[in-house]
């Protein structure tokens, strides 16, 4: 019994790596654009953290943002409308990461 439950365990640990092997990953410290940090609004206080970091990962080629990080910055660029914030009130992130599913997890949402 104990070898078969050891057997079972080991294929769903290396199916899950496979799964997770075929999906593109990255992560991005202090994400910018043209050289700017990028805010962590995409245009208005109603569009902020996930919205932008999908956003940015889309623009990078991902289909999302699985993870974000924000922090203070003194200068940071919103990626939706390009508007400039300066001093210590803007906010950017200090942590991106992006993720595209592999295409069996795609299939499987579908």
């Amino acid at each position: 019994m104990l070898k078969f439950a050891a057997a079972i365990l080991g294929i769903l640990v290396a199916t899950s790596t496979a799964s997770l092997a075929q999906a593109a990953v990255r992560t991005y410290f202090l994400p910018a654009v043209d050289g700017a940090r990028i805010d962590a609004c995409l245009t208005t206080q109603l569009t902020c953290g996930k919205p932008t970091a999908d956003a940015f990962c889309v623009a990078q080629g991902f289909s999302e943002a699985i993870l974000f990080l924000r922090e203070p910055a003194i200068s940071t660029r919103q990626l939706g409308t390009g508007t400039v914030c300066e001093g210590p009130h803007c906010v950017s992130f200090r942590q991106i990461k992006c993720l595209t599913p592999s295409k069996s997890d795609s299939l499987a949402q579908k």
